[in-house]
Protein backbone atom coordinates (compact mmCIF):
# COMPACT_ATOMS: atom_id res chain seq x y z
CA UNK A 1 0.00 0.00 0.00
CA UNK A 2 2.31 2.29 1.06
CA UNK A 3 3.85 2.27 -3.20
CA UNK A 4 0.38 3.54 -4.17
CA UNK A 5 0.70 6.79 -1.30
CA UNK A 6 4.47 7.14 -2.37
CA UNK A 7 4.94 11.36 -1.96
CA UNK A 8 1.15 12.14 -0.89
CA UNK A 9 0.36 12.56 2.57
CA UNK A 10 -2.04 10.19 3.63
CA UNK A 11 -3.83 9.21 6.94
CA UNK A 12 -4.98 5.10 7.62
CA UNK A 13 -8.33 5.30 9.21
CA UNK A 14 -8.59 1.89 9.44
CA UNK A 15 -6.14 -0.92 7.84
CA UNK A 16 -8.25 -4.12 6.44
CA UNK A 17 -6.75 -7.22 4.95
CA UNK A 18 -3.80 -6.82 3.07
CA UNK A 19 -4.65 -7.94 -0.67
CA UNK A 20 -3.12 -7.05 -4.31
CA UNK A 21 -5.06 -4.66 -5.69
CA UNK A 22 -6.50 -5.19 -9.15
CA UNK A 23 -7.68 -1.81 -10.50
CA UNK A 24 -8.58 2.14 -9.67
CA UNK A 25 -12.04 3.66 -9.98
CA UNK A 26 -13.77 6.54 -8.85
CA UNK A 27 -17.16 5.48 -10.46
CA UNK A 28 -18.15 2.97 -8.26
CA UNK A 29 -20.37 1.31 -10.77
CA UNK A 30 -17.13 -0.01 -12.34
CA UNK A 31 -16.08 -1.34 -9.54
CA UNK A 32 -15.00 -5.73 -9.13
CA UNK A 33 -13.56 -7.54 -6.26
CA UNK A 34 -10.56 -6.20 -4.98
CA UNK A 35 -10.53 -2.75 -6.76
CA UNK A 36 -10.05 0.79 -5.05
CA UNK A 37 -12.54 3.19 -4.73
CA UNK A 38 -11.69 6.74 -5.17
CA UNK A 39 -14.39 9.17 -3.75
CA UNK A 40 -14.10 12.27 -5.65
CA UNK A 41 -16.59 15.01 -4.37
CA UNK A 42 -17.53 16.96 -7.44
CA UNK A 43 -20.53 20.13 -8.28
CA UNK A 44 -23.44 17.76 -8.30
CA UNK A 45 -22.15 14.08 -7.38
CA UNK A 46 -20.12 13.02 -3.65
CA UNK A 47 -18.13 10.08 -4.25
CA UNK A 48 -18.37 9.60 -0.62
CA UNK A 49 -21.84 8.86 -0.73
CA UNK A 50 -21.33 5.66 -2.96
CA UNK A 51 -18.68 4.48 -0.62
CA UNK A 52 -21.27 1.52 0.53
CA UNK A 53 -22.19 0.73 -2.50
CA UNK A 54 -18.76 0.35 -3.78
CA UNK A 55 -17.96 -2.28 -0.99
CA UNK A 56 -21.11 -4.23 -2.04
CA UNK A 57 -19.38 -4.45 -5.38
CA UNK A 58 -15.68 -5.49 -3.88
CA UNK A 59 -13.73 -2.79 -3.34
CA UNK A 60 -11.05 -3.78 -0.52
CA UNK A 61 -9.30 0.03 -0.60
CA UNK A 62 -11.43 3.34 0.03
CA UNK A 63 -9.77 6.87 -0.12
CA UNK A 64 -11.52 9.59 0.72
CA UNK A 65 -10.67 12.97 1.66
CA UNK A 66 -13.66 13.65 4.48
CA UNK A 67 -14.39 11.87 7.63
CA UNK A 68 -16.60 8.44 6.91
CA UNK A 69 -17.66 5.89 8.99
CA UNK A 70 -16.52 3.13 9.23
CA UNK A 71 -18.35 0.18 8.17
CA UNK A 72 -15.97 -3.04 7.50
CA UNK A 73 -13.19 -3.54 9.28
CA UNK A 74 -11.33 -5.84 6.65
CA UNK A 75 -12.30 -2.92 4.17
CA UNK A 76 -8.92 -0.19 4.25
CA UNK A 77 -9.80 3.37 4.28
CA UNK A 78 -7.30 5.88 3.81
CA UNK A 79 -7.88 9.66 4.23
CA UNK A 80 -6.36 12.37 2.02
CA UNK A 81 -6.03 16.03 1.68
CA UNK A 82 -7.87 16.76 -1.37
CA UNK A 83 -8.77 13.03 -3.71
CA UNK A 84 -9.37 15.00 -6.78
CA UNK A 85 -5.28 16.43 -6.26
CA UNK A 86 -4.05 14.05 -5.70
CA UNK A 87 -6.24 11.14 -8.08
CA UNK A 88 -3.24 11.53 -10.78
CA UNK A 89 -0.56 10.82 -8.43
CA UNK A 90 -2.09 8.28 -6.88
CA UNK A 91 -2.74 6.34 -10.49
CA UNK A 92 0.60 7.11 -11.32
CA UNK A 93 2.08 4.87 -8.69
CA UNK A 94 -0.54 2.54 -8.62
CA UNK A 95 0.69 1.92 -12.68
CA UNK A 96 4.01 2.60 -12.45
CA UNK A 97 4.28 6.09 -13.64
CA UNK A 98 3.13 5.40 -17.67
CA UNK A 99 3.74 8.79 -18.56
CA UNK A 100 7.29 8.37 -18.28
CA UNK A 101 7.99 6.30 -21.34
CA UNK A 102 5.94 8.67 -23.54
CA UNK A 103 6.74 11.68 -25.35
CA UNK A 104 3.91 14.17 -24.20
CA UNK A 105 2.28 17.03 -26.59
CA UNK A 106 -0.18 19.47 -25.28
CA UNK A 107 -1.89 22.09 -26.63
CA UNK A 108 -3.80 24.92 -25.30
CA UNK A 109 -5.72 28.06 -26.68
CA UNK A 110 -9.48 29.06 -27.01
CA UNK A 111 -9.40 27.56 -30.38
CA UNK A 112 -7.80 25.55 -32.64
CA UNK A 113 -6.52 22.59 -30.05
CA UNK A 114 -8.45 20.57 -31.81
CA UNK A 115 -7.19 20.98 -35.22
CA UNK A 116 -3.50 21.33 -34.02
CA UNK A 117 -4.11 17.78 -32.52
CA UNK A 118 -5.39 16.09 -35.56
CA UNK A 119 -2.42 17.59 -37.81
CA UNK A 120 0.06 16.81 -35.22
CA UNK A 121 -1.33 12.65 -35.79
CA UNK A 122 -0.79 13.05 -39.35
CA UNK A 123 2.08 14.46 -39.54
CA UNK A 124 3.84 11.72 -36.92
CA UNK A 125 2.06 8.64 -37.79
CA UNK A 126 1.15 6.25 -35.01
CA UNK A 127 0.20 7.97 -31.72
CA UNK A 128 -2.68 8.36 -29.30
CA UNK A 129 -4.86 11.33 -29.55
CA UNK A 130 -6.91 13.07 -26.63
CA UNK A 131 -9.47 15.63 -27.30
CA UNK A 132 -12.48 17.16 -27.85
CA UNK A 133 -14.08 14.66 -31.04
CA UNK A 134 -12.75 11.26 -29.11
CA UNK A 135 -10.15 9.71 -27.12
CA UNK A 136 -8.14 7.79 -29.76
CA UNK A 137 -5.25 4.95 -28.38
CA UNK A 138 -3.47 3.60 -31.21
CA UNK A 139 -6.23 2.19 -33.36
CA UNK A 140 -9.21 1.95 -30.59
CA UNK A 141 -11.48 4.79 -30.37
CA UNK A 142 -13.20 6.46 -27.15
CA UNK A 143 -16.24 8.68 -26.37
CA UNK A 144 -15.02 11.76 -25.05
CA UNK A 145 -17.00 13.18 -22.46
CA UNK A 146 -15.07 16.29 -21.84
CA UNK A 147 -11.94 17.85 -23.38
CA UNK A 148 -9.25 16.75 -21.37
CA UNK A 149 -10.11 13.27 -19.08
CA UNK A 150 -9.92 12.61 -15.51
CA UNK A 151 -6.66 12.32 -14.23
CA UNK A 152 -6.98 8.90 -13.53
CA UNK A 153 -8.27 8.10 -17.49
CA UNK A 154 -5.54 9.71 -18.66
CA UNK A 155 -2.90 7.51 -16.96
CA UNK A 156 -5.15 4.46 -17.47
CA UNK A 157 -4.61 5.33 -21.38
CA UNK A 158 -1.20 6.15 -21.59
CA UNK A 159 -0.33 2.98 -19.44
CA UNK A 160 -2.74 1.80 -22.43
CA UNK A 161 -0.46 3.38 -25.22
CA UNK A 162 2.70 2.36 -23.36
CA UNK A 163 1.64 -1.37 -23.69
CA UNK A 164 1.04 -0.83 -27.59
CA UNK A 165 4.36 0.18 -27.81
CA UNK A 166 3.15 3.99 -29.15
CA UNK A 167 5.59 6.46 -28.43
CA UNK A 168 3.72 9.92 -28.45
CA UNK A 169 0.76 11.24 -26.97
CA UNK A 170 -0.69 14.12 -27.89
CA UNK A 171 -3.65 16.09 -25.89
CA UNK A 172 -5.82 18.76 -25.81
CA UNK A 173 -5.38 20.65 -22.19
CA UNK A 174 -8.50 22.63 -21.53
CA UNK A 175 -8.36 25.60 -18.86
CA UNK A 176 -10.76 23.51 -16.78
CA UNK A 177 -8.31 20.83 -16.38
CA UNK A 178 -5.61 22.85 -15.53
CA UNK A 179 -7.33 24.50 -13.00
CA UNK A 180 -8.89 21.48 -11.35
CA UNK A 181 -5.40 19.51 -11.34
CA UNK A 182 -6.41 16.82 -13.76
CA UNK A 183 -2.87 17.45 -15.37
CA UNK A 184 -0.58 17.70 -12.32
CA UNK A 185 0.95 14.41 -12.65
CA UNK A 186 2.69 15.10 -15.94
CA UNK A 187 5.76 16.87 -17.45
CA UNK A 188 4.81 17.48 -21.44
CA UNK A 189 7.92 16.97 -23.63
CA UNK A 190 6.46 20.26 -25.90
CA UNK A 191 3.60 22.65 -25.64
CA UNK A 192 1.41 25.04 -27.92
CA UNK A 193 -0.29 27.86 -27.15
CA UNK A 194 -2.83 28.95 -29.93
CA UNK A 195 -4.82 32.19 -28.96
CA UNK A 196 -6.99 33.29 -25.90
CA UNK A 197 -10.20 34.69 -26.92
CA UNK A 198 -13.53 35.28 -24.74
CA UNK A 199 -14.90 31.68 -23.61
CA UNK A 200 -15.67 29.97 -20.17
CA UNK A 201 -16.07 33.08 -18.22
CA UNK A 202 -18.94 31.49 -16.59
CA UNK A 203 -16.19 29.16 -14.79
CA UNK A 204 -12.80 31.44 -14.76
CA UNK A 205 -15.21 34.78 -14.16
CA UNK A 206 -12.50 37.38 -15.97
CA UNK A 207 -9.75 37.02 -18.58
CA UNK A 208 -6.97 37.10 -16.78
CA UNK A 209 -7.66 34.51 -14.86
CA UNK A 210 -8.83 32.82 -18.00
CA UNK A 211 -5.16 33.15 -19.08
CA UNK A 212 -3.47 32.01 -15.82
CA UNK A 213 -5.00 29.04 -15.99
CA UNK A 214 -3.82 28.51 -19.91
CA UNK A 215 -0.40 29.42 -18.62
CA UNK A 216 -0.05 26.50 -16.22
CA UNK A 217 0.41 24.44 -19.05
CA UNK A 218 4.16 25.93 -19.95
CA UNK A 219 5.26 25.49 -16.47
CA UNK A 220 4.65 21.90 -16.68
CA UNK A 221 7.42 21.56 -19.36
CA UNK A 222 10.36 19.33 -18.62
CA UNK A 223 12.21 21.91 -20.63
CA UNK A 224 10.90 25.71 -20.52
CA UNK A 225 12.10 26.48 -24.07
CA UNK A 226 10.15 23.87 -25.80
CA UNK A 227 6.93 25.75 -25.61
CA UNK A 228 5.83 27.06 -29.25
CA UNK A 229 3.37 30.30 -28.63
CA UNK A 230 1.47 32.59 -31.29
CA UNK A 231 2.62 35.57 -31.17
CA UNK A 232 0.33 37.56 -33.03
CA UNK A 233 -1.93 36.62 -29.75
CA UNK A 234 -1.06 39.37 -27.19
CA UNK A 235 -1.28 36.14 -24.67
CA UNK A 236 0.72 34.52 -26.44
CA UNK A 237 3.37 37.06 -26.97
CA UNK A 238 3.45 37.45 -22.98
CA UNK A 239 4.05 34.08 -23.01
CA UNK A 240 7.33 33.68 -25.05
CA UNK A 241 8.46 36.80 -23.67
CA UNK A 242 8.58 34.84 -20.51
CA UNK A 243 9.46 31.43 -21.26
CA UNK A 244 10.97 31.62 -24.70
CA UNK A 245 11.09 28.83 -26.75
CA UNK A 246 9.54 28.97 -31.01
CA UNK A 247 7.00 31.83 -31.61
CA UNK A 248 5.09 32.18 -34.75
CA UNK A 249 3.27 34.87 -36.51
CA UNK A 250 2.24 35.64 -40.26
CA UNK A 251 4.66 39.43 -38.90
CA UNK A 252 7.49 38.03 -36.99
CA UNK A 253 7.97 34.50 -35.89
CA UNK A 254 10.96 31.98 -35.52
CA UNK A 255 8.20 30.31 -37.84
CA UNK A 256 6.41 32.83 -40.45
CA UNK A 257 3.49 32.15 -42.80
CA UNK A 258 1.15 33.43 -45.12
CA UNK A 259 -1.38 33.11 -47.58
CA UNK A 260 -0.30 32.72 -51.33
CA UNK A 261 -3.83 31.83 -52.80
CA UNK A 262 -6.79 31.11 -51.52
CA UNK A 263 -8.92 28.12 -53.43
CA UNK A 264 -12.06 25.95 -52.90
CA UNK A 265 -11.18 22.87 -51.44
CA UNK A 266 -6.98 24.34 -50.63
CA UNK A 267 -4.42 26.72 -49.40
CA UNK A 268 -1.60 27.28 -50.70
CA UNK A 269 0.65 28.44 -47.79
CA UNK A 270 4.33 30.03 -47.84
CA UNK A 271 6.01 28.69 -44.89
CA UNK A 272 9.85 30.15 -43.75
CA UNK A 273 12.11 28.81 -40.52
CA UNK A 274 15.94 29.57 -40.27
CA UNK A 275 16.06 31.29 -43.61
CA UNK A 276 14.65 28.03 -45.68
CA UNK A 277 11.02 29.08 -47.34
CA UNK A 278 8.45 26.70 -48.82
CA UNK A 279 5.24 27.11 -50.99
CA UNK A 280 3.20 24.19 -50.12
CA UNK A 281 -0.56 23.18 -51.18
CA UNK A 282 -2.23 22.01 -48.14
CA UNK A 283 -5.99 20.49 -48.35
CA UNK A 284 -7.27 22.64 -45.44
CA UNK A 285 -8.50 26.22 -45.56
CA UNK A 286 -8.11 29.89 -44.23
CA UNK A 287 -5.95 32.14 -41.97
CA UNK A 288 -6.88 30.53 -38.86
CA UNK A 289 -5.20 27.22 -40.22
CA UNK A 290 -2.34 28.60 -41.06
CA UNK A 291 -1.60 29.33 -37.79
CA UNK A 292 -3.08 26.14 -36.21
CA UNK A 293 -0.30 24.28 -38.70
CA UNK A 294 2.67 26.53 -37.66
CA UNK A 295 1.84 26.01 -34.11
CA UNK A 296 1.63 22.12 -35.06
CA UNK A 297 5.53 22.56 -37.14
CA UNK A 298 7.12 24.50 -33.94
CA UNK A 299 6.18 21.68 -31.78
CA UNK A 300 7.46 18.69 -34.33
CA UNK A 301 10.67 20.47 -34.92
CA UNK A 302 11.07 21.45 -30.82
CA UNK A 303 10.81 17.83 -30.93
CA UNK A 304 13.73 16.97 -33.59
CA UNK A 305 12.08 16.77 -36.68
CA UNK A 306 13.09 18.58 -39.90
CA UNK A 307 11.39 21.39 -41.17
CA UNK A 308 11.76 20.77 -44.59
CA UNK A 309 10.85 16.92 -44.17
CA UNK A 310 7.69 18.35 -42.37
CA UNK A 311 6.99 20.05 -45.59
CA UNK A 312 7.49 17.16 -47.96
CA UNK A 313 4.67 15.51 -46.03
CA UNK A 314 2.02 18.48 -46.02
CA UNK A 315 0.46 17.44 -49.16
CA UNK A 316 -1.19 14.51 -47.18
CA UNK A 317 -2.85 16.14 -44.55
CA UNK A 318 -6.89 16.57 -44.55
CA UNK A 319 -9.09 18.60 -42.76
CA UNK A 320 -10.91 17.09 -38.88
CA UNK A 321 -14.46 16.02 -38.77
CA UNK A 322 -16.26 19.21 -38.07
CA UNK A 323 -14.00 21.32 -38.36
CA UNK A 324 -14.31 23.33 -41.65
CA UNK A 325 -16.07 20.28 -43.10
CA UNK A 326 -17.78 20.15 -46.43
CA UNK A 327 -21.07 18.87 -47.07
CA UNK A 328 -21.29 17.29 -50.57
CA UNK A 329 -25.15 16.16 -51.73
CA UNK A 330 -25.12 17.02 -55.00
CA UNK A 331 -25.71 20.66 -54.90
CA UNK A 332 -24.73 23.94 -56.70
CA UNK A 333 -24.13 25.61 -53.27
CA UNK A 334 -21.77 25.23 -50.60
CA UNK A 335 -22.65 24.10 -46.64
CA UNK A 336 -19.64 24.13 -44.43
CA UNK A 337 -19.94 22.76 -40.87
CA UNK A 338 -17.45 24.03 -38.51
CA UNK A 339 -17.32 23.89 -34.23
CA UNK A 340 -17.17 27.47 -34.45
CA UNK A 341 -18.98 28.47 -30.78
CA UNK A 342 -17.06 31.74 -29.81
CA UNK A 343 -17.15 35.55 -31.40
CA UNK A 344 -13.57 34.73 -32.85
CA UNK A 345 -13.43 31.23 -33.96
CA UNK A 346 -16.85 32.68 -35.40
CA UNK A 347 -14.84 35.48 -37.00
CA UNK A 348 -11.70 33.48 -38.05
CA UNK A 349 -13.73 31.25 -40.62
CA UNK A 350 -16.26 33.75 -41.69
CA UNK A 351 -13.02 35.90 -42.60
CA UNK A 352 -11.91 33.15 -44.73
CA UNK A 353 -15.02 32.18 -46.49
CA UNK A 354 -15.34 36.10 -47.74
CA UNK A 355 -12.28 34.77 -49.18
CA UNK A 356 -13.62 32.35 -51.49
CA UNK A 357 -17.16 33.49 -51.50
CA UNK A 358 -18.75 34.50 -55.56
CA UNK A 359 -22.24 34.71 -54.00
CA UNK A 360 -23.77 35.23 -50.81
CA UNK A 361 -22.86 34.63 -47.21
CA UNK A 362 -25.44 32.50 -44.99
CA UNK A 363 -24.44 31.73 -41.44
CA UNK A 364 -26.16 29.92 -38.90
CA UNK A 365 -25.29 29.47 -35.54
CA UNK A 366 -26.33 29.26 -32.11
CA UNK A 367 -25.38 30.10 -28.54
CA UNK A 368 -24.69 26.78 -25.65
CA UNK A 369 -27.61 27.21 -22.45
CA UNK A 370 -25.55 27.44 -18.91
CA UNK A 371 -22.57 28.68 -20.41
CA UNK A 372 -21.30 32.78 -20.82
CA UNK A 373 -23.82 34.50 -21.57
CA UNK A 374 -21.88 37.69 -22.46
CA UNK A 375 -20.38 36.40 -25.61
CA UNK A 376 -24.13 35.71 -27.14
CA UNK A 377 -24.99 39.56 -28.57
CA UNK A 378 -20.94 39.39 -29.10
CA UNK A 379 -21.33 36.16 -31.94
CA UNK A 380 -24.23 37.48 -33.54
CA UNK A 381 -22.68 40.81 -34.35
CA UNK A 382 -19.73 38.96 -35.50
CA UNK A 383 -21.61 36.81 -38.33
CA UNK A 384 -23.51 40.52 -38.84
CA UNK A 385 -20.54 41.49 -40.23
CA UNK A 386 -19.50 38.82 -42.54
CA UNK A 387 -22.78 37.57 -43.49
CA UNK A 388 -25.80 38.25 -46.02
CA UNK A 389 -28.08 36.55 -44.34
CA UNK A 390 -28.17 35.40 -40.28
CA UNK A 391 -29.75 32.30 -38.90
CA UNK A 392 -29.76 32.20 -34.90
CA UNK A 393 -30.80 28.75 -33.72
CA UNK A 394 -30.52 26.59 -30.72
CA UNK A 395 -27.13 25.00 -29.94
CA UNK A 396 -27.23 22.70 -26.47
CA UNK A 397 -29.70 24.91 -24.58
CA UNK A 398 -29.41 22.59 -21.79
CA UNK A 399 -31.06 23.56 -18.61
CA UNK A 400 -32.09 27.02 -19.84
CA UNK A 401 -34.61 28.49 -21.74
CA UNK A 402 -33.63 28.36 -25.59
CA UNK A 403 -35.93 31.35 -26.00
CA UNK A 404 -34.03 33.79 -23.07
CA UNK A 405 -30.98 32.66 -25.52
CA UNK A 406 -31.90 33.50 -28.36
CA UNK A 407 -33.42 37.15 -27.10
CA UNK A 408 -29.62 37.55 -25.57
CA UNK A 409 -28.38 36.07 -29.28
CA UNK A 410 -30.43 38.85 -30.86
CA UNK A 411 -29.51 41.74 -28.96
CA UNK A 412 -25.99 41.33 -31.06
CA UNK A 413 -27.76 42.58 -34.44
CA UNK A 414 -28.47 45.82 -33.47
CA UNK A 415 -26.75 48.50 -35.79
CA UNK A 416 -26.06 46.07 -38.72
CA UNK A 417 -28.07 46.24 -41.78
CA UNK A 418 -28.53 42.10 -42.04
CA UNK A 419 -31.22 40.21 -43.31
CA UNK A 420 -31.72 37.91 -39.77
CA UNK A 421 -34.16 35.10 -38.37
CA UNK A 422 -34.24 33.09 -35.47
CA UNK A 423 -35.74 29.24 -34.82
CA UNK A 424 -35.20 27.95 -31.56
CA UNK A 425 -35.64 24.75 -33.41
CA UNK A 426 -32.37 23.87 -34.97
CA UNK A 427 -33.75 21.46 -37.90
CA UNK A 428 -35.91 24.57 -38.79
CA UNK A 429 -33.21 26.81 -38.55
CA UNK A 430 -30.89 24.42 -41.49
CA UNK A 431 -33.91 23.74 -43.21
CA UNK A 432 -34.52 27.43 -43.44
CA UNK A 433 -30.48 28.29 -44.43
CA UNK A 434 -31.00 25.27 -47.44
CA UNK A 435 -33.87 26.99 -48.67
CA UNK A 436 -32.16 30.36 -48.86
CA UNK A 437 -29.18 29.10 -50.76
CA UNK A 438 -28.73 29.53 -54.53
CA UNK A 439 -26.13 29.16 -56.88
CA UNK A 440 -22.28 29.64 -55.70
CA UNK A 441 -23.88 30.80 -52.33
CA UNK A 442 -21.99 29.47 -49.30
CA UNK A 443 -23.63 28.16 -46.23
CA UNK A 444 -22.15 28.22 -42.65
CA UNK A 445 -23.50 26.06 -40.41
CA UNK A 446 -21.39 26.36 -36.98
CA UNK A 447 -20.98 25.95 -33.18
CA UNK A 448 -21.35 22.15 -33.11
CA UNK A 449 -19.35 20.91 -35.50
CA UNK A 450 -18.53 17.03 -35.20
CA UNK A 451 -21.14 16.85 -32.90
CA UNK A 452 -23.74 14.33 -33.38
CA UNK A 453 -26.59 15.53 -30.41
CA UNK A 454 -28.12 17.86 -28.76
CA UNK A 455 -28.41 18.65 -25.06
CA UNK A 456 -31.92 19.32 -24.04
CA UNK A 457 -32.89 19.55 -20.59
CA UNK A 458 -30.45 17.21 -19.36
CA UNK A 459 -31.55 14.90 -22.15
CA UNK A 460 -28.72 13.78 -24.90
CA UNK A 461 -30.63 13.70 -28.24
CA UNK A 462 -29.21 12.48 -31.59
CA UNK A 463 -28.11 15.40 -33.57
CA UNK A 464 -25.95 15.94 -36.61
CA UNK A 465 -25.99 18.83 -38.65
CA UNK A 466 -24.35 17.23 -41.65
CA UNK A 467 -27.18 14.72 -41.32
CA UNK A 468 -29.67 17.61 -41.42
CA UNK A 469 -27.78 19.46 -44.30
CA UNK A 470 -28.23 16.59 -46.37
CA UNK A 471 -31.72 16.08 -45.24
CA UNK A 472 -32.57 19.28 -46.81
CA UNK A 473 -30.35 19.67 -49.93
CA UNK A 474 -31.80 16.38 -51.18
CA UNK A 475 -35.35 18.02 -50.67
CA UNK A 476 -34.43 21.29 -51.86
CA UNK A 477 -33.48 18.92 -55.55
Amino acid sequence: MEKIFNGIDYEVLNKGLDIKYNEIHYDSRKITEGDIFVALSGATVDGHDYIEKSISLGAKLIIVSKNVEIINKDITYVKVVDTRKVLGFIASNFYGYPQNSLKIIGVTGTNGKTTSTYLLERLIGECSRIGTVEYKIGDEIIEAPNTTPESLDLIKMMKKTVDKGIEYFIMEVSSHALEMGRVDMLEFDAAIFTNLTQDHLDYHKDMESYFQAKRKLFLKLKDSKKGVYNIDDSHGKLLFEEFGGISYSIKEGIIKGSIVENKLHSTIFSLEHNGIKRVEEVKILGLFNLYNLMGVMGALINLGYDFEELCNKLGNLVGVPGRFQGVEAGQDFMVIVDYAHTPDALTNILKSLTEIKTNKIITIFGAGGDRDTTKRPLMAAEAAKYSDIVIATSDNPRTEDPKVILSDVVKGFEGYDVKFESYVDREDAIKRGIEFCEQNDILLIAGKGHETYQIIGKEKIHFDDREMAVKYINLKK
